[in-house]
């Protein structure tokens, strides 16, 4: 009788494999359970707390992903507004550290699911506490604080991080995205195993979709922020954010220790220089359609140094 040798290797994928299926389940069945949970605890805030109900129901209806993009963090008395592409992994991993969290204190690259994933941060979205996320959207004791970045560098960033050198066929979540909405926003982007969308044809998409709320990482972050009875007392730019993440730093009253470590070296997509990806017309481009982001945010039409 012979035996069949599974190698560790094979075990290894094997295991690999249903971890994925179990994660896929568990994903598959995440907006059912937060719809029973919705059942349960909506009617006992209807009618012990309906001014937070009120609140959050008019956040869910109106602003863009607030489950996702918004922490609160009421041990420290913050409402955080994650803009992508704008610091938020830097800040959220700050944040996580502050609440004393170490998993995702040492934030590497390689582990920037760490800082956006709940579990192992341990930063709640409102879901988790709409009473909370209520409390702190308007207590004057609360610092309500978001970063934003220039329009030209965080494009540039979101197509170095997401999509430069990708095959544009489905198996990526960014590259999904792009496939799902070409045709509707120019069906002469490249497509296919054998392509990958150059800077300007991620331009080109981007801009044309800025304002279709399909990817958090190029929205228009005026529309990002736009979060109905929030008043932030912080609009940081990440360009300056040793300067401005102090006012984080002192409204937790960060020790010296703390501080230090909430100032490494900002991780950068590109060492090349910005006039190597722009022409004239591309800035021009991205100008026109996140004129709004400039304007609102101060940003001037030229291009950075």
């Amino acid at each position: 009788m012979t035996t069949s040798h599974v190698s560790p290797a094979d075990k290894t994928v094997s295991g690999k494999r249903k971890v994925g299926v179990i994660r896929r389940l568990e994903r598959s069945l995440r907006p059912g359970l937060r719809n029973l949970r919705g059942l349960v605890k909506e009617p006992f805030l209807a009618w012990a707390h309906p001014e937070a109900l009120a609140f959050y129901r008019r956040a869910m209806q109106t602003a863009y992903l607030p489950d996702d993009l918004i922490d609160v963090v009421p041990q420290l008395k913050i409402l955080y507004l994650a803009t992508p592409k704008a610091a938020s992994s830097r800040i959220r991993s700050n944040l996580a550290a502050m609440i004393g969290n170490d998993t995702v204190s040492e934030w590497r690259s390689d582990q920037n699911w760490k800082v956006h994933n709940r579990k192992a941060s341990s930063l709640q979205a409102p879901r988790h506490g709409i009473v909370q996320f209520h409390r702190m959207a308007t207590s004057p004791e609360a610092l309500r604080f978001t970063f934003v970045r220039n329009p030209y560098t965080r494009l540039l960033s979101c197509w170095a991080d997401q999509y430069r050198d990708r095959p544009l066929v489905e198996g990526y979540g960014r590259v999904e995205v792009y496939l799902a909405h070409r045709e509707r926003a120019d069906p002469s982007l490249p497509v296919g195993a054998d392509k990958s969308l150059s800077f300007a044809d991620f331009v080109a998409f981007a801009c044309t979709t800025s304002t279709w709320r399909i990817d958090k990482h190029w929205q228009r972050q005026s529309d990002i922020v736009d979060l109905p009875g929030v008043v932030f007392d912080l609009i940081g730019k990440t360009e300056t954010f040793a300067r401005d993440f102090e006012r984080v730093l002192d409204h937790v009253g960060a020790s010296e220790e703390m501080r230090r470590a909430a100032m490494p070296p900002l991780h950068t997509s590109s060492r090349r220089r910005l006039a190597d990806y722009f022409t004239p017309e591309l800035a021009n481009t991205i100008y026109r359609a996140y004129e709004r982001d400039f304007d609102q945010f101060g940003y001037p039409r030229a291009l950075p140094e």
